[in-house]
């Protein structure tokens, strides 16, 4: 195919993915999930397609067209990845071909290429065909294909891979391996096929003795497909064999001497390049069936122009898929940001469910900017052009730099950079500094932030920060705890007035480290 852009993913040619997780994959815990979701493909370059935010919501929207298209169409699923698989192959031969030396193996190689090339276009343009498709993505991917198989040019090639193919297919013989000795008798159609009729009696031997057997058996293939079955080195014996052929089927062999030069390259292929960005549909859609199956939902965002997220049933995917096989349910907490109002700031008990309602959110607009659905059951947000975060840190070793200053000195380029529009995610900032100091400190970062035209959250332990008459912009919400048992942590937040109360004496009273429980013990002793 001629070199004209075309991607899946982008509307407009992207000039760079990043080939490193971003700074907020950290904090939201997403480097877990991300490889959850591409552990099966790594032969597939995609992980730079979940590093990448898109500059647009017009290419959000466009993804999740293709999206649920696929969904719509599962069956074309399976035809998918088989392309995929022989557009791989395709490569993997053509490196082979590279590499060789000998003429004969280049020609092999490179047939084999362009044959994988050709069996995968065939296979896509049957499989989306049939399909009811809709989105403008797909729409265009098989428009395109149609063309190739209207072009002159592509259709001699294709007709000049199948007859030298079907050729090079005819080289076929049989090794009988009797004592110390290896005969190779030559197939020829009218002699009966002598290893297949032993493999088929092996085969009813088995079965008759109901020998335990791999699942698969039945499905091996007897026949070796490969003029050479090893890339790069021939053996002896497979150097003998090649030699009787050549002086049996001469004309073969000197059509893929010939083969070796011919003009075929994947290396700028659009086809080829959207088999990365296939899996990478296919890849959340396998992970979201696993999700499902342990009972949580992923669904696609709504994007509205400007105003907040409403967001219902979210939930901390990490969290999710890490306890996916045990018996614990992750609780969902709804989210909706009231008119006017860019922060959340988030109070409560410790262990309440704050900083995990934080991340769930943050995940959720990471997955909508990707054009991929979140963990909720339904959302309404307005686009971002980036997310921010901010967790607690360490004090650092190497430069030993106090915790408060190494608080600062993230911040500051996330506040000098071009932020409007962020989404913004700070958890439990300044704590090390005095509760005066830290109110003020965080008021000013909010505020900035607020008038740069961001919406974020703020989780804290102090109270004051939650006040909604102090600052403007600012909706306090509070984590809960079971009003029977003040111990218990229900993991629910909701819009609520802060009273900063962290309920530590209901905890150190229920594991019996209250002043007048350790008073009394040590009193017996």
């Amino acid at each position: 195919m001629k070199k004209t852009f075309f991607s899946l993913l982008d509307l407009q040619e992207c000039n760079r993915y990043e080939t490193l997780p971003p700074a907020f994959f950290g904090d939201l815990q997403l480097e877990p999930v991300c490889s959850a979701i591409t552990s099966k493909y790594m032969d597939f370059d995609i992980r730079k397609y979940y590093y990448t935010i898109p500059n647009s919501s017009r290419t959000v929207r466009y993804r999740q067209e293709i999206y649920k298209d696929l969904e719509r169409n599962s069956d074309i699923i399976l035809p998918l990845k088989k392309y995929t698989g022989l557009l791989l192959a395709c490569e993997k031969f053509f490196s082979f071909c590279r590499q060789a030396e000998d003429e004969i193996k280049k020609g092999s190689y490179r047939l084999l290429s362009c044959q994988k090339y050709v069996e995968a276009l065939e296979l896509m343009r049957d499989a989306l065909k049939k399909a009811r498709l809709t989105s403008e993505g797909l729409l265009e991917y098989r428009r395109l294909l149609d063309e190739a198989f209207e072009d002159p040019d592509f259709c001699h090639f294709r007709e000049i891979v199948r007859r030298s193919f079907s050729d090079m297919e005819k080289l076929k013989l049989t090794l009988l391996v009797r004592d110390k000795e290896i005969s190779v008798l030559e197939d020829r159609e009218d002699q009966p096929d002598k290893a297949g009729s032993f493999l088929e009696q092996l085969k009813n031997y088995i079965r008759a003795f109901d020998v335990p057997t791999d699942d698969k058996w039945e499905e091996y293939d007897e026949a070796v497909a490969n003029l050479f079955p090893a890339p790069l080195e021939t053996s002896p014996l497979e150097q003998a064999v090649v030699d009787i052929l050549r002086r049996s089927s001469p004309d073969v062999f000197r059509m893929l001497r010939e083969f070796a030069s011919f003009p075929f390259t994947p290396e700028g292929d659009a086809f080829i390049h959207l088999k990365n960005e296939i899996i990478f549909y296919i890849s959340f859609y396998e992970f979201e069936r696993q999700l499902n199956t342990f009972g949580y939902e992923l669904s696609f965002p709504d994007i509205k122009e400007g105003g907040g997220i409403d967001i219902t049933d979210v939930y901390d995917i990490a969290l999710a898929w890490k306890n996916r096989f045990s018996e614990y349910r992750i609780v969902c907490n709804d989210i909706a940001y009231q008119p006017e109002k860019s922060f959340l700031v988030i109070t409560g008990p410790n262990q309440g469910g704050k900083t995990t309602l934080a991340r769930a959110l943050g995940q959720s607009v990471y997955f909508m900017l990707i054009g991929l659905k979140a963990p909720c059951r339904s959302m309404n947000t307005r686009f971002f052009e980036r997310i921010l975060t901010h967790f607690e840190v360490e004090e650092s070793v190497e430069t030993g730099a106090g915790k408060l200053k190494e608080e600062l000195r993230r911040l500051k380029p996330m506040m000098h950079m071009s932020s409007q529009n962020s989404f913004v995610i700070l958890n439990e900032l300044f704590t090390t500094a005095t509760t005066y100091d830290a109110q003020i400190m965080a008021k000013k970062v909010m505020r900035h932030f607020i008038q740069n035209g961001c919406l974020g959250i703020y989780v804290t332990h102090i109270r004051e920060l939650a006040d909604e008459t102090e600052q403007k912009g600012i909706q306090s919400m509070v984590a809960q705890v079971d009003k029977n048992d003040l111990s218990v942590r229900t993991f629910k937040i909701i819009p609520e007035k802060a009273e900063g109360l962290g309920y530590s004496d209901s905890i150190v009273k229920k594991y019996g480290l209250g002043y007048d429980q350790i008073t009394e013990r040590i009193a017996h002793l």
